[in-house]
Order: C-alpha cells, then sequence, then structure tokens
C-alpha cells in the first residue's frame, strides 16, 4: 500500500512534468525569462574574469610595493590571498545566487498570473520580481554562505566526505524546492518562506519528485541524442572527425543551451502549478485532467499565489 502510494505520487509529478511542457508549447514567450538569464550570466562571466585579472594585477602590484617599504612574510602574503579568495568566492556566490532567484522570481510571477487568466508580459514578469527584491537579495547572503559551506566539504577527501556532501546537497535541493514560489507569492522574510518551503516540499514530495524526474527525463535525454548526433558520429563513424566537428560543435552547444532552458521555463511552470495546489486546493485549469486528491492529502492553510503577508516585511530575516 505505501508502495503503491509512492508510484502514484511520482506518476502524478510526471502527469504534471508533462502538461507543463504543453502550457510552454502555448506560452513560448515564457522561454525568455531563462534566455536572459543566461546572456546574463555570460555577459556577468566575463566581466568577473576581467576583473580578476586586474585585481590579481593590482594586489600583486600592491604586494610588491609593500615589500619594497617593509619586508612582508610569505605568511601575510598568502593570508592577504586567502583573505581575498574567500571575499571574492562570497561576492561571486552572492551575486550569481540573486540574479538567478531574480530571474526566476519574474518567470513565476508571470506563470502565476497566467494561471489566474491575468494579462501578463515580461515587464510584468520583472516588475513582480522587483517588488520581492529585499528578500531576494538577503536569500542571495543565505545562498552564498550556505555555497561557501559546500565549497568547504567538497575539500574534504574520503568517502565519509562524500557521504556528507550528498546527503546535504539532496537537503537543501528539498528544503529549497519551492523557495522561488513561497518569495514571489507570500512575501515574507528568508526564514519564513524557507519553512515554508519546507513545509510545501514535506506535503508534495513524491509529486516534486516525479516533476524533477520528468523534466528532467526529457531534457536530459534529447541532450544526449544531440550528443550523440552533433559529437559521438562522427567521432565514431568518420575517418576524419575534425572536419566535420568543425561544422557539428557549435550547433551542437547552442541546442544545448536551448535545452538548458525549456528545462528552466518547463521546471518553473510545474512548480508553480504544484504550489498552487498546495496552497490553494486546486491545480489551474491548464492541468485539467489530472487527478487532484491524488496530489496532496493535507492541504496548508494558506494564502496561496495572492496570499497576504503574515505581517513581516519583504527582506526580513
Amino acid at each position: 500500500m505505501v508502495l503503491q502510494s509512492v508510484f502514484a505520487r511520482f506518476r502524478t509529478g510526471f502527469q504534471i512534468a508533462k502538461a507543463s511542457f504543453g502550457v510552454l508549447r502555448r506560452e513560448k514567450w515564457l522561454l525568455v525569462f531563462p534566455l536572459l538569464y543566461g546572456l546574463t550570466w555570460t555577459a556577468g562571466l566575463a566581466l568577473l574574469l576581467v576583473g580578476l585579472f586586474v585585481a590579481l594585477i593590482g594586489v600583486g602590484f600592491g604586494l610588491g610595493t609593500v615589500d619594497q617599504v617593509a619586508s612582508v612574510s610569505d605568511g601575510t602574503v598568502d593570508g592577504v590571498a586567502q583573505v581575498a579568495m574567500l571575499a571574492l568566492s562570497f561576492l561571486v556566490l552572492f551575486v550569481a545566487t540573486a540574479v538567478a532567484t531574480f530571474f526566476s522570481a519574474a518567470l513565476v510571477h508571470s506563470v502565476g498570473s497566467l494561471f489566474h487568466g491575468e494579462s501578463t508580459s515580461l515587464r510584468a514578469g520583472f516588475a513582480g520580481a522587483w517588488e520581492s527584491r529585499r528578500t531576494i537579495l538577503a536569500w542571495g547572503v543565505v545562498g552564498a554562505v550556505i555555497g561557501l559551506i559546500f565549497q568547504a566539504l567538497e575539500s574534504q577527501e574520503g568517502w565519509g566526505a562524500q557521504i556528507v556532501r550528498a546527503i546535504a546537497g539532496a537537503a537543501w535541493f528539498m528544503m529549497t524546492f519551492f523557495i522561488v514560489p513561497v518569495i514571489v507569492f507570500q512575501n515574507g522574510g528568508v526564514r519564513e518562506s524557507l519553512r515554508d518551503s519546507v513545509s510545501l516540499f514535506r506535503e508534495t514530495w513524491g509529486e516534486a519528485g516525479g516533476v524533477s524526474l520528468g523534466v528532467g527525463l526529457v531534457t536530459v535525454t534529447l541532450g544526449a541524442l544531440v550528443v550523440a548526433v552533433g559529437i559521438g558520429a562522427p567521432l565514431l563513424l568518420i575517418a576524419n572527425p575534425g572536419s566535420v566537428l568543425v561544422y557539428t560543435v557549435v550547433p551542437t552547444v547552442l541546442l544545448l543551451g536551448a535545452l538548458v532552458v525549456v528545462h528552466i521555463a518547463a521546471t518553473a511552470i510545474a512548480k508553480t502549478a504544484l504550489y498552487q495546489y498546495a496552497t490553494d486546493g486546486e491545480l489551474p485549469p491548464e492541468f485539467e485532467g489530472i487527478d487532484p486528491d491524488a496530489i496532496v492529502k493535507r492541504k496548508r492553510n494558506s494564502s496561496g499565489l495572492t496570499g497576504a503577508s503574515s505581517g513581516q516585511q519583504p527582506g526580513q530575516i
């Protein structure tokens, strides 16, 4: 009986994932949000590399100047370098988390508006995300701290460390599965948003797993086919693969990037639909045909997509 319930939950998650691709086919403009995020990330990475190069030159020049004036030990130089790298890592993780959350929030806001039959647009989506900017920035700080912790775990060797990393990664994934919809629709602080995200996942763990597996199965399978045709086939079937790869590598990379964009958008749609049911007690009309009673047995006494604030101002932790 328990095993049947688990499979039923995962099957429902797969159905939601399938319906999410249907929504995305009708509302293709939603792909612009992850596409803009990808372009922003690429531009930011380029600026980061340039800034890092300039900073390294500046630090080296500064230490050289100080060394001429006063003797500086190797330990001092190493300490300064470690502090600088730690600060840089925190800054990079903070910006990456905040920017990713902002674009995800804009996408989720637009999806929520569509589910309620409201008119929406790119501008409306970004405006909705901007209203949650304080919480998003605070979440960026949390993400940066957690990222540094994971970096420290990755520096450890041995089977024990690998097990700890795997458990910690899985736990963080589950805790933050609904964090963006909660931030967007409930207008709470980081602490409250994380608590609500955990509560929602506890109620919909099977469906959430089915959604992740369902969307991932489609995009990963298509990605494997793209790599097999664009790179694998020339390497295995052609005597001089270089003459063909020069024409296929770039299209292959672009197609893989397109699949990542589709994956992000479809996942956001599915999460928003599952969030709506967990809070409002019903799926959006776009998911008609999926049995709601098989999804969440216990409903939260929450305000749902249009929920009122609990009295805590956005951005409070």
